[in-house]
């Protein structure tokens, strides 16, 4: 689930400015639980009432657009293809003035992402806002009420208060605006720091055609926790899989940056290479992890009753769609560090300068023929079906 930063002066005034905006609730949640390595689980989630807006320019908030250390240049550039042959399909610069709502759906509620988590999802311009280039994802702190179920529930109405939690923020997503199978993702992202922050940059399968979470997976391609905490310096990326939960599995690493850098200090590239069988994860064009079809497997109900399992790369074989959310705390973020959330970090935000989508020109139909491999990478083991 993730990004955000932290920052005074203008960035407070930009945020002062977006929390007097009035606009209706609407954004999604996301999560995911997880010692302090690969979160083990996660699902999808909240939304809620306009929020209240931060209560100290003394705490950490949004910030400008971004500066160039620490970035890599991206595959190829807005159109054209590439000498790996990477061509892009979809993309946001985040160059207008507003959210386009032809890209991004805002998912509204108070549902918790099922993890426990204490903030409403919003489509407030408080909790979610496109200023100096980059968008901004902002946790405030400030009881919020909203449905009290996730956007898909069919009991979901997005006229109901009945649920209050004591933080807002956002979750974006592109479902039936942009959706894929195969190809490359890359964001450009400022991390949030704090004990209780969980910013995750993920994707979930648009039709979901094994079932419910997690027989249809879920790639998270950036989650972080409680940035500058006790040191932490961590991000992860991680598959979920398996059957139906409580019977799913998960499986990732971890990366931290050259020279124990802190991601919530700066932009940073964040990248997910995709084709039939192997999935790759990279951080400023460093590939630190490959997962393999041979280590996730789905088991899914036929319509009969009986469980089977999926054929070939399943459940990685189907259309999946991008999501941006920054969360507080939860079954994650509030139980490792320092534990809980930390109320005096807050405002935080997750800024995105770019979302790219590339197509593997070689084989657009498996993604095969583009690949990015690196040298010292980890290739994660998985889970076997059971």
């Amino acid at each position: 689930m993730r990004d955000l930063c932290a920052r005074t002066g203008l960035a407070g005034l930009l945020l002062t400015s977006a929390c007097t905006d009035d606009a209706a609730a609407s954004s999604d949640a996301s999560g995911d639980t997880a010692g302090t390595s690969a979160p083990p689980t996660s699902s999808t989630g909240d939304g809620g009432t306009e929020p209240q807006g931060p209560t100290s320019t003394d705490s950490a908030g949004p910030t400008t657009g971004p500066t160039t250390a620490g970035t890599s240049d991206p595959p190829g550039s807005e159109s054209g293809e590439t000498s790996e042959g990477w061509v892009l399909v979809w993309s946001d610069e985040f160059d207008g003035s507003e959210i386009d709502p032809q890209r991004w759906e805002h998912e509204v509620n108070c549902w918790g992402g099922g993890n426990g988590e204490q903030q409403c999802y919003t489509d407030s311009t408080a909790n979610a806002f496109v200023a100096d280039g980059v968008l901004q994802i902002v946790a405030i702190e400030g009881p919020t009420s909203g449905p009290a179920v996730n956007d898909d529930d069919p009991a979901y109405d997005p006229n109901d208060t009945s649920a209050t939690l004591p933080y807002s923020s956002a979750r974006l997503r592109t479902r039936n605006r942009g959706d894929w199978r195969f190809g490359r993702v890359e964001v450009r992202a400022k991390l949030p720091r704090g004990q209780g922050t969980w910013a995750a940059i993920w994707m979930l399968p648009t039709d979901a055609v094994y079932g419910g979470w997690a027989a249809s997976g879920e790639i998270d391609i950036m989650e972080a926790v409680n940035l500058g905490v006790d040191g932490e310096n961590r991000v992860h990326g991680t598959l979920h899989y398996g059957s139906y939960w409580p019977a799913n599995v998960s499986s990732g690493t971890e990366y931290v940056l050259p020279g124990g850098l802190d991601p919530s200090d700066d932009f940073h590239d964040y990248a997910l290479e995709w084709e039939d069988g192997e999935i790759r994860w990279y951080v400023d064009g460093h590939h630190y992890a490959t997962q393999r079809s041979d280590g996730w497997y789905t088991l899914y109900d036929d319509g009969t009753g009986t469980m089977v399992s999926g054929d070939g790369a399943a459940p990685f074989d189907e259309t999946f769609h991008l999501l941006l959310n920054l969360a507080v705390g939860g079954a994650w973020a509030g139980n490792v560090n320092a534990g809980g959330i930390d109320s005096s970090a807050f405002p935080q935000a997750l800024v995105i300068d770019y979302v790219r989508v590339y197509e593997c020109s070689v084989d657009p139909s498996s993604g095969d023929g583009c690949d990015t491999i690196g040298d010292d990478f980890e290739v994660v083991e998985g889970h076997m079906p059971p």
